[in-house]
């Protein structure tokens, strides 16, 4: 009996020993596994693929393992075109795992490496039968067919998918279409979207901004969406996309009559035409303004919308008149009495102010009737229902018209006060500039540019680099002079031009070509010449001291300026085609990198006859 003890003992004992010693081998063994995987996964990364490859293929026996190492496993083998390896390798491992979308992509994907699309395709196709009701599966085989350039079998699990389990897959589609470079389909996704599902507008409009990169590609857009408009008469989504799709391309009309159709339908009472019409005057699109507001006006009448219509109409009119040269003062007349006609109707408020002010610019600058403009401006100032901000527009108005009138002190005063009120504003800064530019014009140059230095570092840009322009003027001209005579008629002259006496600052910048020749002033006073040319109308004369410019000082800051600027008066106003592109190419050819290449680019091209997109 004791015996008998003794031995179970014992044999439990070596049970324990074996146990233990088999623990431990195992231990071993997986100790063994992870180092192998470990170091197969690091010659991997360092692109050691030989060795890689010889740890794999050992690996490749654990089961287990294939999920952690297949990525790298047939990378490597499809980059040492071990073909007949990768084939074999993915048999097995399809055969046994066959509802793995990777193994099942990458199998075919061997076989299209191998040319042997036929089998590929069927395999393919047999696998997505299986799997077309999953859209979860459905939806990561495309996704990975994607990934790896297989974009015409992603594109065939949607197609599939949508036509036998009914879910449509438009995001994906447009997702696919666009990473394949198929903008015309990923176009069709989005309308399709559209189409189903009309509060998704925001979502396409920011997608189709994002993905149509270029001007070709935006273009793709018009055709399609006409077609969405005629053939879907009874859905807004595709009016609204088109009037987006215009106001992107900067074409205000076209968004204006697509704009109308929805007025009318929407009972908008003019507010989304006037939007369409704001901008286009903002763009300084005035023909297309002056036509989207004169409907408005003519048609609205009874609404709330008119009188803000009528006013940007005035102010529409008034910026064409103002940029057509030489001055008409009959069509300034007339636009005098319709801001008169809009104040006596509707009295001096909030809403009629700019009007006023407006008024008040036109009187003092180009009808010589400084007095009623200091009158009418003193009125707004006066005026409590009228802003703030326009209080101090109306200030410094008053302080350019004493300009005009000599009385450079109390121009001043007024600036002073508006720039001591409204410190850390944009108008305060402008204040700023115009007291510098009032010191410069009187001669005291040191003031002037002690103030445009600190503006410099305005927040506005047009202000710093105005700041900036005359104080680089200032400094590049008395530095290397003996004497600031030079400089001190150049400013009496920019005064003359700020006063609109343009004929007798004409002759003192031809006096001073002569008084002071080859003065580092000279391209300065040529620029500023053919500037006061083109204001007088005087466009054959302007050409001269542009054509100056580049002779003789082609190395000078004005040179790529005149260059351009000659290109647009021959095109525009001279209508000689060949001068023009003479001019365009020539800018193209020796001032690449300059701000106008793109516009002259396009207008040679125009020229030429090219068929581009005419914004």
């Amino acid at each position: 009996m004791l015996k008998t003890s003794i031995t179970q003992k014992i044999r439990i004992l070596f049970l324990c020993l074996g146990g233990l010693f088999l623990l431990t081998q195992t231990g071993l063994a997986q100790n063994k596994t992870e180092e192998k995987l470990e170091l197969a996964q690091e010659y991997y990364k360092t692109e050691e693929y030989d060795k890689a490859l010889e740890l794999y293929r050992d690996l490749v026996k654990q089961k287990e393992l294939i999920n952690q190492i297949h990525e790298n496993y047939l990378s490597i083998l499809l980059k040492k075109e071990l073909l007949k390896e990768a084939d074999k390798y993915l048999k097995k491992l399809v055969k046994s795992n066959s509802g793995n979308s990777t193994y099942q992509v990458d199998y075919c994907r061997v076989k299209l490496i191998e040319k042997d699309t036929v089998h590929a395709d069927k395999y393919f196709h047999a696998y997505i039968k299986q799997i077309v009701n999953n859209t979860t599966k459905l939806r990561y085989t495309a996704l990975y067919c994607a990934d790896l350039g297989l974009y015409n079998y992603a594109e065939y699990s949607y197609k599939e998918g949508e036509k036998i389990s009914g879910e449509m897959f438009f995001y994906e589609l447009a997702d696919l279409y666009n990473k394949s470079g198929k903008k015309e389909l990923m176009i069709d996704e989005y309308l399709k979207l559209l189409t189903v599902k009309p509060d998704q507008l925001e979502y396409v409009q920011v997608a189709l901004q994002d993905r149509l990169t270029s001007e070709e590609e935006f273009d793709l857009l018009e055709p399609k969406l006409l077609t969405k408009v005629q053939k879907n008469a009874d859905m807004t989504v595709f009016n609204e996309m088109i009037v987006w799709y215009y106001l992107q391309q900067k074409k205000f009309y076209g968004a204006f009559i697509q704009a109308r159709a929805l007025d009318k339908r929407l009972r908008l009472e003019g507010y989304k035409i006037l939007e369409i019409g704001r901008l286009a005057k903002n763009n300084q699109d005035y023909k297309n303004a002056q036509k989207i507001f004169q409907y408005l006006v003519d048609r609205y009448k009874e609404y709330a919308v008119y009188p803000v219509a009528r006013k940007f109409l005035i102010e529409t009119k008034e910026e064409i008149v103002k940029s057509t040269y030489p001055i008409d003062r009959n069509q300034i007349e007339s636009l005098v009495k319709d801001y008169q006609q809009i104040i006596k109707e509707v009295g001096l408020t909030a809403q009629t102010g700019d009007a006023m002010r407006n008024m008040a610019l036109l009187q003092a600058f180009y009808l010589n009737q400084k007095d009623s403009a200091i009158t009418e401006l003193k009125q707004i100032i006066d005026n409590r229902n009228i802003p703030k901000s326009l209080v101090s527009q109306a200030k410094l108005d008053l302080g350019d018209i004493y300009l005009l009138k000599d009385e450079p002190w109390e121009a001043s005063l007024l600036y002073s006060q508006v720039a001591k009120s409204n410190r850390e504003l944009k108008i305060g800064h402008e204040a700023k500039l115009k007291n510098a530019k009032l010191y410069y014009y009187t001669g005291d140059f040191r003031l002037a540019q002690s103030q445009l230095d600190v503006l410099k570092l305005a927040t506005s840009r047009t202000i710093s680099n105005d700041a900036m322009a005359l104080s680089l003027l200032i400094a590049d001209n008395l530095n290397l002079d003996t004497t600031s005579l030079a400089m001190e008629e150049y400013a009496k002259v920019d005064l003359l031009v700020f006063q609109g006496q343009y004929d007798k600052a004409l002759k003192s910048y031809d006096q001073m070509l002569v008084t002071f020749k080859g003065h580092r002033l000279t391209d300065e006073i040529l620029w500023e010449k053919s500037q006061l040319l083109i204001k007088l109308g005087k466009y054959e004369e302007a050409t001269e001291p542009l054509k100056e410019i580049l002779e003789f000082h082609s190395y000078d800051i004005w040179a790529d300026d005149a260059n351009y600027l000659l290109g647009v008066i021959y095109q525009d106003h001279l209508k000689n085609k060949e001068e023009a592109m003479h001019y365009f190419k020539e800018h193209l050819i020796k001032f690449k990198g300059s701000s106008y290449e793109v516009d002259a680019r396009k207008r040679f091209r125009q020229l030429r006859g090219d068929n581009i997109n005419k914004s």
